[in-house]
């Protein structure tokens, strides 16, 4: 028996996860997408990135996590957000 269920695995969802997990309810994210990212996953237009500095845009909940990975760009392109994001959830 779950004590949450998720919809979504883009940012909010991969976060709402974490935290679930952090105060030890079991949780489970349902998505529509074969992938992970919302909408990184889903708009995978030419051309398409973040319009806020990309340090800002990862998540903070992880002093780690901010160590490990390193942006390319100070704007990053989806491609490079989508390999960011699944490398949270790995």
């Amino acid at each position: 028996m779950l004590d949450a269920v998720i919809v979504g695995a883009g940012f909010s969802g991969l976060y709402m996860l974490y935290r679930l997990h952090e105060q030890s309810f079991s949780a489970r994210i349902l998505e529509a997408g074969d992938g992970i990212g919302g909408t990184w996953y889903w708009n995978c237009y030419p051309g398409a990135r973040c319009d806020i500095e990309s340090m800002q845009y990862s998540y903070s909940f992880s002093e780690e996590l901010q160590q490990e990975w390193k942006w390319s760009e100070i704007f990053s392109s989806q491609p490079e957000i989508l390999r960011y994001l699944n490398y949270v959830a790995d």
